[in-house]
């Protein structure tokens, strides 16, 4: 039985990506990638971004899953101590708490905690060193390191 026309094209568009990603990784540019696969830098660009964000998209469902199976295992934690802790035992009471504190972290119940930053020392608000330049100074700067990067 042979395969489908729509099938072998997934095939190949997945193999061509693959093959893409590949030379990326190997330090290859888009130009040079496209010159070795027969393709526009512009495509090779779009294969490497599209198994990039493949890869994302896989690692994201799979963390989702653990996610789940944690909540599930500390569901069933919180379960076996439940009735301990409604019977007034205190180290079940604080298992449970210890159990809900977890469960919030694991999936982001809890508002982040502002941290303000502050120097070394701790004691006043972090300022950034500039090194004695003023803003025209720094502009003047950034000016002539893009002239080089022109040339």
């Amino acid at each position: 039985m042979g395969t489908s026309k729509t099938a072998a094209a997934r095939i190949n568009s997945a193999h061509r990506k693959a093959q893409a990603l590949e030379l990326r990784q190997s330090g290859m540019t888009y130009a040079a990638i496209g010159g070795e696969l027969g393709i526009s830098n512009a495509q090779a660009y779009r294969l490497v971004s599209a198994a990039l964000r493949e890869i994302r998209e896989q690692a994201r469902e799979e963390a989702e899953q653990l996610r789940d199976l944690e909540a599930a295992r500390l569901d069933q934690l919180q379960h076996a101590l439940w009735d301990k802790a409604l019977g007034g035992d205190l180290r079940a009471i604080d298992r449970l708490l210890r159990i809900s504190e977890r469960r919030a972290k694991l999936l982001g119940l809890d508002a982040p905690a502002r941290i303000a930053p502050t120097n070394p020392d701790g004691q006043g608000p972090w300022e950034p060193d500039t090194g004695g330049m003023t803003d025209e100074d720094r502009a003047r700067r950034i000016a002539e390191l893009l002239q080089t990067v022109k040339n």
